[in-house]
């Protein structure tokens, strides 16, 4: 029987003007209204744990749907996404806007500017949802994280070259399931029909 892994990613980032949160903000008051969404859906399904990146953003997220279902969230630093723990959370709209180096580069899979490369991040993903995976044999699990995370999980079981293939809506889900073996197969990719006729769309 197979695993089937719930991967979502977080909702809607707060632009905070706060320094000790400029690290790691949590959700926007869209992000709030997303996640609640996501819970309100998810909740309807048999999950059987929560799992999140330890960031707050994804942190909040899973809160939600735990909340919504009396599950508590387990916390994998597995899970973060590249920028964890680099200072200033970046959004890649204003750094496109701008035409920062760092935009480009990352959009090239170069991810020196957080301190890492594409191929160590995407073994650490890996890892991370593998023992998840192992760990809650024939079980549906929600995992929340980020949009790298999501492009190296879903792009390695692809077996595609380029890092980022396609832009995760916040709160987005996508299915995997995975075997006795280990071997992972996507069931679906980015589904957000659940935000469309609430008002609570958001890239």
């Amino acid at each position: 029987m197979s695993t089937e892994l719930v991967l979502v990613r977080h909702g809607a980032v707060a632009r905070v003007l706060d320094a000790a949160e400029r690290a790691d903000p949590g959700l926007s008051e869209l992000g709030r209204a997303q996640a609640l969404r996501l819970a309100e859906v998810l909740s309807g399904e048999e999950i059987r744990a929560v799992h999140s990146s330890p960031q707050r953003r994804a942190l909040q997220t899973a809160e939600a749907v735990a909340g919504a279902i009396g599950l508590t969230v387990h916390q994998h630093q597995g899970l973060a996404e590249f920028d964890h723990g680099c200072g200033d959370y970046l959004f890649f709209d204003d750094l496109r806007a701008a035409g920062d180096p760092r935009y480009f580069a990352c959009m090239d899979g170069d991810l020196t500017a957080w301190g890492t490369d594409a191929t160590t991040y995407r073994e650490r993903v890996l890892a991370a949802v593998g023992r998840i995976a192992a760990d809650h044999p024939g079980d549906r699990i929600l995992v929340s994280t980020h949009g790298g995370a999501l492009n190296a999980l879903l792009g390695s079981i692809l077996g595609v070259d380029r890092f980022w293939f396609f832009i995760p809506q916040h709160t987005g889900i996508s299915r995997v399931a995975v075997d006795a073996h280990g071997r992972m197969r996507i069931v679906t990719v980015n589904e957000f029909g659940h935000l469309r006729n609430v008002g609570v769309v958001g890239v």
